[in-house]
């Protein structure tokens, strides 16, 4: 019974530590106001920096499924890139779908590790943020990866770029 109780605390813990962040500096988060991004900012809590200006990556249907990507702020080598997802299917927002991103070469090939987006009610939006390579090799994509039920849509989207 000791055993069991310790090997849940530790678990319990691992979790908590894990929800947390790790406790060390998570990512390149800080605070920021985005109040004229087009979406209702009421209560908007979450901590994200969504600062820079916003590129419309594309709008896509498959399946019934219209989907579609804004990049926030400029994309650059070693740091993180934010991206918010869009999924609706019939004008209702696709809460419970589970989308990733990554980026990638023009092959698809992951160049850092994938992201799972976080839902965020108060935007209607999968909130993901990816680590980007240092060296963006030409034709480097953000890659989306949208799944719900058995259905699995993967597409890609051409980076936005200050000009």
């Amino acid at each position: 019974m000791k055993k069991l109780l310790v090997t849940m605390l530790i678990t319990v813990s691992c979790l908590a530590i894990a929800a947390c962040g790790g406790g060390g500096e998570n990512g390149t988060h800080n605070e920021g106001n985005h109040a004229e991004d087009g979406h209702d900012h009421d209560g908007h809590d979450h901590g994200d920096s969504h600062d820079g200006e916003q590129h419309d990556l594309g709008h896509r249907m498959k399946d019934g499924i219209h989907y579609g990507v804004t990049q926030i702020g400029d994309v650059e080598g070693g740091k993180e890139g934010i991206f918010e997802v869009h999924v609706m299917k019939d004008k209702d927002h696709l809460s419970d779908a589970q989308v990733s991103v990554w980026i990638g070469d023009k092959d698809g090939k992951e160049l850092e590790e994938r992201s799972a987006g976080e839902w965020r009610a108060d935007e209607d939006c999968f909130d993901c943020h990816v680590r980007v390579p240092k060296d963006l090799p030409e034709g480097t994509k953000l890659f989306v990866l949208i799944r719900k039920g058995d259905l699995e849509i993967k597409d890609s989207f051409e980076l936005g770029h200050d000009e």
